[in-house]
């Protein structure tokens, strides 16, 4: 089984293995050291445009960093699901019948 570590735990840890300190990768993306402090200690969260900036100085990538985000987990961890709750709101609100894990399975079946 594969250790799922938050967000934070996942900043310190890349940081410190890149041999960077909390102010240099402050620098890096143009925030102050309290606010790397607080990422890693799961007390906030980087905004969007700092996000990029985060991935690109820890080389990773957005989307690795948005899927270790606490909320952005899906409840069923099938393999190839690729999509946060947010995405599912969203394509409902614009009148898209999503069909989650578990609903599709008489897809294509007549009712009797």
């Amino acid at each position: 089984m594969v250790e799922k570590t938050g967000l934070g735990q996942f900043i310190s840890k890349r940081r410190r293995m890149m041999d960077m300190t909390q102010e240099e990768l402050a620098n890096w993306i143009g925030v102050s050291k309290s606010a790397v402090a607080k990422w890693e200690t799961e007390g906030g969260l980087p905004d969007r445009d700092n996000l990029g900036k985060l991935a690109e100085a820890l080389n990773t990538s957005v989307d690795e960093l948005h899927r270790r985000t606490k909320g952005s987990d899906m409840q069923d961890t099938s393999p190839g699901i690729n999509i946060t709750t947010d995405v599912i709101a969203a394509l409902e609100s614009y009148g898209y019948k999503v069909i989650r894990p578990g609903e599709g399975d008489s897809i294509g079946e007549e009712e009797e």
